[in-house]
């Protein structure tokens, strides 16, 4: 006896959902999404990523859109759908209060990234310190550090100062050395705008997101499916960190991954294993995907 189809849209996180230490991306999970569109579900990223940081190996993935900057955009295909900016007076106000605690910050705009002064040079401390950990592990496998793939948060590349329009930033993302200041900071602003703590993995110090008020993943998740004319009940949102919590709250189905936060797991509907584990493959197997 035959059954209808149900067609699911999936959402999938990046960094800690599908992309490991910022560069490695599990075959099985590449597998596993090829397989389900091939089945007709849709696949988009959901992601606090801009399209510039959308590279590489994401990018040979073809995936049916993406949510991005955190919710600030949403495309479908080659159409984009959404668009949340932030005002010019936000952007001054949040340059003001950056500055004033000494935090440094990066500023999202749909396919750029804009640094605060100090922080190419921060960034570039980040890189030297993790190409040094980097030669050693080399060395503690006896290959050489060329023959292994490098990464480092601080590979990160800011347009010119000169192309910044205060009119066309969605997001804001900051690093501070303090983490109780960065943390002061978020909560001060929490209420005039969306604010989300810890996305970025630092050595030290703490790292948030400031978006409008408003934009999440959850709510431009919404639009989309409205969109497309799926049902939210038929979404399944896959994600690892605080930033996924909305999109866990608004898809029919959430699933945190196996190296997700423990607080981040309790807060979704199952828990797949970890992404190094083939955690984005036996979650769509379990559910019919593939």
């Amino acid at each position: 006896m035959s059954t209808s189809f149900r067609r699911r849209a999936v959402f999938l996180d990046v960094d800690g959902t599908i992309m490991q230490d910022g560069r490695h991306i599990p075959p099985s999970a590449v597998d596993a999404i090829r397989g389900a569109r091939a089945a007709g579900h849709v696949v988009f990223w959901s992601t606090g990523r801009g399209t510039a940081e959308l590279t590489g190996a994401l990018a040979e993935i073809a995936v049916d859109g993406a949510v991005t900057n955190g919710g600030a955009f949403a495309s479908v295909g080659d159409e984009i759908i959404v668009s949340r900016l932030m005002s010019a007076d936000a952007v001054a106000r949040l340059e003001r209060e950056f500055a004033a605690r000494g935090i440094h910050w990066y500023f999202q705009t749909y396919d750029r990234l804009f640094a605060s002064a100090g922080l190419s040079a921060l960034m570039q401390t980040y890189v030297e310190r993790d190409r040094a950990v980097h030669v050693e592990r080399a060395r503690a496998a006896g290959v050489s550090p060329d023959d292994l793939e490098f990464f480092s948060i601080g590979m990160k590349a800011f347009d010119d100062p000169e192309h910044f329009v205060a009119a066309e930033v969605a997001k804001a993302v900051i690093l501070g050395d303090d983490p109780d200041e960065v943390g002061a900071l978020l909560a001060e602003l929490d209420g005039d705008f969306a604010v989300v703590s810890g996305t970025i993995p630092l050595p030290e110090g703490g790292s948030g997101e400031v978006a409008p008020a408003g934009v999440t993943k959850g709510a431009t998740i919404l639009e989309v499916l409205a969109h497309l004319g799926i049902d939210p009940s038929d979404a399944i949102g896959i994600g690892d960190n605080w930033n996924d919590v909305e999109m866990f709250e608004v898809c029919g189905l959430s699933i945190a991954m196996g190296n997700a936060l423990p607080e981040v797991q309790a807060l979704a509907d199952e828990v797949t294993t970890a992404i190094d584990d083939d955690g984005i493959r036996n979650a769509f197997l379990r559910h019919g995907l593939i």
